[in-house]
């Protein structure tokens, strides 16, 4: 009977320890430390923004230290494994780590990558919108990508996330001193028009950029992928992760924005 219990045990140790090494092999395709790293550099822009547009430069480099701070790449990781973890069986990590490890899988994942780094230079971004804005729709790469962010229902997803974060973040910012949440929601859904067409424009030009190197057959696996139960499971996974993850970022964010505005008020 030791012996029976001592193997149940080591059994009910094994199982989860599998699932385990299916989380970190789907993170290591998706390339998310890579994703994670990009975030981070944005953040620090993010701050540098903040710095000009709400603290006229009085954050100094504590404010940027402290920006840097939040943007913690292990808390970030640990909140898209949680996820993770809660939203997607074993069978769903097996099919996603097929795919993305694959060729065309990880070469989706480095032609977003590369594309997300080049937009974040405001030239490039500015190309790609106009290429965007005035080029031929009726184009083969255009219907694809349209039918990628129709599919994965990214507008929406974006623009709700989007909305989230500068929630969470005005919340920060005007802890204790009697903000009501239910008006802030309001006024952010005010603009809510603006937001999606912004969004609608910055996914248009992201995608069509990253995806310009991909053949009609490459997409056409892509969207495939899109479709089924696990690229679905996939997407609400990555969305519901990142949504987290931002506004937990952002509200750390208001906070750090408030104290320094406190302390310059004394």
């Amino acid at each position: 009977m030791r012996l029976v219990a001592a193997f149940l045990a080591l059994f009910a140790w094994a199982v989860p320890l599998q699932a385990e090494e299916k989380i970190e092999r789907l993170m290591q395709a998706l390339q998310l430390d890579a994703v994670i790293t990009i975030l981070r550099d944005e953040g620090n822009l993010l701050g540098q923004d903040l710095q000009q547009t709400f603290l006229d430069d009085n954050g100094g480099p504590v404010f940027l230290d402290q920006v840097d701070r939040i943007y913690d790449a292990d808390k970030m990781r640990s909140q898209v494994k949680e996820v993770f973890e809660e939203a997607l069986t074993e069978s769903q990590m097996e099919r996603a780590i097929l795919f993305f490890e694959s060729d065309l899988g990880q070469d989706i994942i480095s032609l977003e990558l590369s594309a997300r780094v080049a937009m974040a230079d405001e030239t490039i971004e500015e190309m790609a919108q106009d290429a965007y804005e005035q080029g031929d729709r009726s184009t083969e790469l255009f219907r694809l990508v349209d039918e990628y962010i129709q599919v994965n229902n990214l507008i929406d997803e974006n623009v709700q996330n989007s909305i989230s974060a500068d929630f969470n973040f005005f919340r920060g910012m005007t802890l204790g001193a009697g903000a009501d949440d239910g008006e802030l929601l309001a006024q952010l859904l005010e603009e809510k028009d603006s937001v999606t067409e912004d969004t609608r424009t910055w996914l248009y030009s992201f995608f069509l950029l990253a995806y310009k190197p991909l053949s009609d057959s490459q997409m056409r696996e892509n969207i495939a992928f899109s479709r089924t139960e696990t690229g679905r499971a996939i997407n609400t996974a990555l969305f519901e992760s990142f949504d987290r993850m931002f506004d937990t970022i952002y509200y750390q964010l208001g906070l750090a924005v408030a104290q320094v505005l406190k302390g310059s008020d004394l």
